[in-house]
């Protein structure tokens, strides 16, 4: 009886295993192809979000910052924040340091 279950669980481990065909024809699924040359934003390099508008952003406090008035979508986190790695060319990204203020904008 030990002899099968652990032929079981070793199948199961080893069908766990193997890698699944990457479907090429879903849109969105290489995002690293839709980043562009430069790898932040559009056809030619350029990030496609507003992060250039609101780089006056940078040194402010983000309690300061009137964040209904970002643009959609966007996402606030602090340096060191555990935050999905899936890239958005269109989405705003706000970086704040350990004091509240912002450090950093960028797309993805």
């Amino acid at each position: 009886m030990m002899r099968i279950a652990a032929l079981v669980l070793g199948a199961s481990l080893v069908a766990g295993c193997q890698t699944m065909a990457e479907p090429e024809d879903e849109p969105g699924y290489n995002l690293v192809e839709e980043r562009g040359p430069g790898g932040s934003g559009g056809e030619d390099g350029a990030p496609s979000c507003a992060a250039a508008a609101y780089q006056v952003l940078v040194g402010q406090a983000i309690g300061e910052v009137h964040t209904a008035s970002l643009p959609e979508p966007h996402r606030i986190y602090g340096r060191g924040d555990m935050v999905t790695m899936d890239y958005r060319p269109d989405r705003l990204n706000i970086v704040t340091g350990d004091d509240g203020v912002v450090v950093e904008v960028k797309c993805g």
